[in-house]
């Protein structure tokens, strides 16, 4: 009878330890996933910060002081923009003629991610480009075909805005005073796991945009 208590003991303690070691195991486990979801949204959201930066401190270049470099932001009920374009020109030093650069940047709502309290929109942000010749300063508006995907493109936003700022700092829908560009956008992991160590991650810059050499217009 004691040897079988004695066996029974063990047997429960092993079993015991075996379920410790093996929550230890999948809480293990699941931080990793956790962070490993959390590092790749972080270098998402760095990466896609860092094309933004580079599409808007281009723009307008060898615009001289033409002012009409980008479109006013086209908003939604949610206030996230769902069209801007942008223009720069590049010019053939040996020949001068100018080539109009476009870009476009088109948000498309994807999905939704259930959070169980509210639902949290997911769209994706297509970037087009296309280009025209420049005659006496103007370029023909390109055709609907004219405009190429150029692969550059993200779909776990949750927000994302472009504002136009004038030199005080007050949101404005002229662009004749937008001398800066406030871009700010969310995003969430790519495969969401529940609780989430990471929701959502916010990213924001406010950039001075071209004519650098120009004063701001005045108010």
């Amino acid at each position: 009878m004691h040897v079988l208590l004695d066996h029974l003991s063990a047997i429960i303690i092993g079993a015991a330890v075996i379920l410790i070691l093996a929550a230890t195991q999948m809480h293990a486990q699941r931080a990793n996933v956790e962070q490993t979801a959390s590092y790749a949204t972080k270098t998402k959201a760095l990466s896609f910060g860092e094309w933004i930066e580079d599409d808007i401190l281009s723009l307008g270049e060898n615009f001289g002081r033409n002012r009409f470099r980008f479109e006013v932001p086209q908003t939604d009920t949610l206030g996230n923009t769902t069209q801007f374009a942008f223009y720069s020109d590049s010019i053939n030093v040996s020949t001068g003629d100018t080539l109009r650069l476009m870009t476009r940047y088109q948000l498309e709502h994807v999905g939704d991610v259930d959070r169980g309290d509210f639902i949290t929109p997911v769209f994706q942000l297509h970037r087009h480009t296309a280009e025209s010749p420049v005659t006496d300063g103007s370029a023909p508006d390109p055709s609907p075909s004219d405009w190429v995907g150029d692969g550059n493109s993200l779909s776990t936003l949750s927000s994302f805005r472009i504002s136009m700022l004038d030199r005080q700092g007050r949101v404005t829908n002229d662009v004749e005073r937008g001398d800066y560009l406030r871009i700010s956008f969310n995003l969430v992991p790519q495969f969401p796991v529940e609780p989430e160590y990471l929701r959502e991650l916010y990213w924001s810059t406010t950039l001075k945009v071209r004519p650098f050499w120009e004063p701001p217009a005045s108010t």
